[in-house]
């Protein structure tokens, strides 16, 4: 085999050896924006999710204490009623 068709062989294979990494960085480049992508979306639904658990909490505590006021309310007028039905 001559020098020249080595060389040429030796071209052809690392110019193929470069387009497959090139081919693998892109594609490695395009996961790792995904994945970033993802842990972005992650990390949003995860605050809201968290500020959402919080809201909640505070509406329950809130309806709770609506609910107690409203008995001693109910409470309160039905102890007038019977006062006022056994006078």
């Amino acid at each position: 085999m001559s020098n020249r068709k080595l060389i040429v062989g030796m071209a052809a294979g690392a110019a193929a050896l470069a387009t497959a990494a090139i081919v693998i960085s892109r594609r490695n480049a395009k996961k790792n924006a995904l994945k970033k992508q993802i842990d972005e979306a992650k990390d949003n639904l995860e605050g809201k999710l968290n500020s959402l658990q919080k809201k909640a909490a505070k509406e329950l505590k809130n309806a709770d204490e609506n609910a107690k006021e409203a008995i001693n309310t109910a409470k309160a007028r039905a102890n007038d009623w019977v006062k006022t039905a056994n006078a």
